[in-house]
């Protein structure tokens, strides 16, 4: 019998290059939190029964710091997002939280927070894609066109 389970990080911190200033072009402390849901077996007996957040929680600490400077936290948002929902199938809803610590003295973090199912996920991102071929297709048109009016 499978039931719903959540895998939460809360207050998570790491270092990410993020941030519309210059000086946010080098990593800087981030605060991460997150819940991820779906459902497994109400008692498993394996580590492959279970939402296993180890793999999350090395890439949130150890790769994802070393990936290249990204002006929006929205974009940092989704792609934990999407990390997440490509981490195991059986998840179905994520909600993510990201924190600069250094923007307010007034605060002690400010930051953006998203929720999304799987389903709405996807379908986001084959709009996306289909959006991008599609305007693949109208420029590779345009350059046919030009060089043969040349």
């Amino acid at each position: 019998m499978n039931t719903r389970w959540t895998v939460r990080i809360e207050r998570l911190e790491t270092r990410l290059p993020v941030g519309i200033y210059a000086e946010e072009r080098d990593q800087q402390p981030i605060w991460i939190s997150l819940t991820a849901s779906g459902l497994a077996p109400a008692a498993p007996d394996a580590l492959d029964g279970c939402l296993d957040y180890e793999p999350l929680w090395r890439w949130l600490t150890q790769v994802w710091p070393n990936t290249p400077h990204t002006p929006l936290l929205e974009t940092r948002v989704n792609q934990v997002i999407g990390f997440v929902f490509g981490l195991d199938p059986r998840i179905d809803e994520v909600w993510v939280g990201l924190y600069k610590q250094r923007v307010s003295l007034g605060a002690l973090a400010v930051g953006m927070e998203r929720a999304s199912t799987r389903t709405e996920f996807e379908t986001l991102h084959l709009q996306a894609a289909e959006t991008s071929a599609l305007l693949q297709s109208l420029t590779q048109g345009l350059e046919t066109y030009a060089s043969h009016a040349q």
